[in-house]
């Protein structure tokens, strides 16, 4: 139950309009609604995933290839590590500019 803005009775919010002063009420109540809008789009939020998982598979790589010592395995982890960190750094701050 709502309050008409124009007599104060007491309606219904489904209600078109007051049945007493026939004032709209629709439009009122449409005005009162709070609107969700998502601002990150997919393809900002697929690529934040795609670069936590470069990172996280950088970090498991470099951590398997410390005991063996192969330094082609651990310049690889590293570099992935590194370019998913990046990544996702560049990544935020598109969604920061986006925003503006």
């Amino acid at each position: 139950m709502i309050k008409c803005s124009e007599c104060g009775t007491e309606i219904s919010d489904k209600a078109e309009k007051c049945p007493k002063c026939a004032c709209p009420i629709s439009s009122i109540h449409a005005q009162n609604k709070i609107q969700t809008i998502e601002q990150t789009s997919k393809k900002y939020k697929k690529q934040i995933i795609y670069a936590i998982l470069a990172t996280i598979i950088g970090v498991i790589v470099m951590i398997s290839s410390a005991s063996s010592e192969s330094r082609g395995v651990i310049t690889f982890g590293i570099l992935l590590t590194l370019g998913g960190l990046i990544w996702l750094f560049a990544v935020k701050i598109k969604i920061w500019w986006h925003h503006k």
